[in-house]
């Protein structure tokens, strides 16, 4: 007996990418435990709805904060919304931040989008690294920013530093110090605002970073890469037909709760892995879900690369049964496009992370339905 059909069929009575979704989603389920006071979270929706006496640890897909914290706050997720008072210094990582709470201490922020409301108030140092950056807060002990659109609403007590694309202060904004900036545009103060220091530009000119793709012998790593990935959903495809097939129509019958879940995985894991590793103790455990977090990132592509060249075959040979050479040749045209689209300006890689959303979702949803026998 050879080996493949016997993995296949033991894996697919155990129920194939079961055990990779229990995984995946062992870690999101919100969970919290406190260690004499302080309050470590984990979930893939987290609030915290009670008073934290001591230091908070939290990361998650969707983070709430609404009740003081009276030590430090040490969070990461995709969206982080802190309205509660933090008592001493903040450490924030997250896709989007808004803060509307006091901060006693020091606050270092980066995310793609951080607004500071009109409530914040940080008696510290700030420290912020993001995309697009507002402020409209009271910050106390100076302001240091790098970003691509800065916005100053607010007041700012001591030296305020600048860096960025495009910087505005409004009328509504009052900085008690000096303003130092680096952008390759000039920066725009609306006659309103009250500066009571200087405003000195830089001599080096801020450009934001983006990111490209260079890798030594790039020409020559692209089709290796691509036929990595075509291999790979071959042995797939071979091993997990019927596992392949159902996350397919998962994907085509439940597009939007796929993408929905996929992307609650995706933000929420790597927050979780991060604080499994600083919690030093459950370094194993991260490194487990680190591995199992990338393979299913991997096959969750696929999943959305066979969709793909599915719809291409039933467009190409409507009414004919497609056979194991036709679906790899039909993902192997459905890589290519995936990677052309990555090439459109702007908008490719959100194409391609879409695409990975709803796979990697699928995927989930067609594992827990084979667990409770829906599928």
């Amino acid at each position: 007996m050879s080996l493949f059909p016997a993995m296949r069929r033991g894996f697919e009575r155990w129920g194939v990418g079961r055990w990779l979704a229990a995984a995946l989603l062992a870690a999101p389920m919100a969970h919290a435990m406190e260690e004499q006071r302080n309050v470590y979270a984990a979930g893939a929706d987290v609030r915290i709805e009670a008073p934290v006496e001591g230091d908070l640890y939290a990361a998650a897909g969707r983070l709430g904060v609404a009740f003081p914290v009276r030590g430090d706050a040490v969070v990461a997720g995709g969206s982080i919304d802190l309205t509660g008072s933090i008592g001493e210094d903040l450490r924030a990582v997250g896709g989007f931040i808004s803060l509307g709470g006091k901060i006693g201490g020091e606050a270092l922020l980066a995310g793609g989008s951080i607004a500071f409301g009109p409530e914040a108030v940080v008696l510290g140092r700030t420290w912020i690294a993001g995309g697009d950056i507002a402020i409209a807060g009271t910050l106390e002990g100076g302001l240091k920013v790098y970003g691509r659109n800065i916005l100053i609403l607010g007041y700012i007590d001591g030296p305020v530093e600048l860096h960025g694309e495009k910087i505005e202060i409004v009328a509504s904004a009052r900085i008690r110090g000096d303003v130092t900036y680096s952008s390759r545009h000039e920066i725009r103060v609306d006659p309103r605002a009250r500066i009571t220091g200087s405003v000195t530009r830089a001599e080096d000119a801020f450009e934001f970073p983006r990111p490209k793709l260079h890798l030594p012998g790039f020409p020559v790593i692209r089709p290796l890469l691509l036929l990595g990935l075509l291999a790979t959903g071959a042995l797939l495809l071979s091993i997990f037909p019927r596992f392949t097939a159902h996350a397919l129509a998962m994907l085509g019958t439940s597009p939007l709760k796929s993408m929905g879940l996929g992307t609650a995985i995706f933000f929420s894991l790597p927050p979780v892995i991060l604080l499994l590793m600083l919690t030093i103790i459950g370094i194993p455990i991260a490194l487990l879900l680190a591995a199992v977090y990338a393979a299913a990132l991997l096959v969750g592509y696929l999943v959305t690369a066979f969709f793909i060249g599915d719809r291409l075959l039933r467009a190409l040979r409507p009414g004919r049964e497609a056979s194991f050479a036709w679906r790899v040749l039909s993902l192997l045209f459905a890589l290519i496009l995936l990677w052309l689209a990555y090439a459109v300006p702007y908008v490719g890689p959100l194409i391609v992370l879409v695409a990975l959303f709803a796979g990697l979702g699928a995927m989930v949803l067609q594992a827990f339905s084979r667990y409770a026998g829906k599928a």
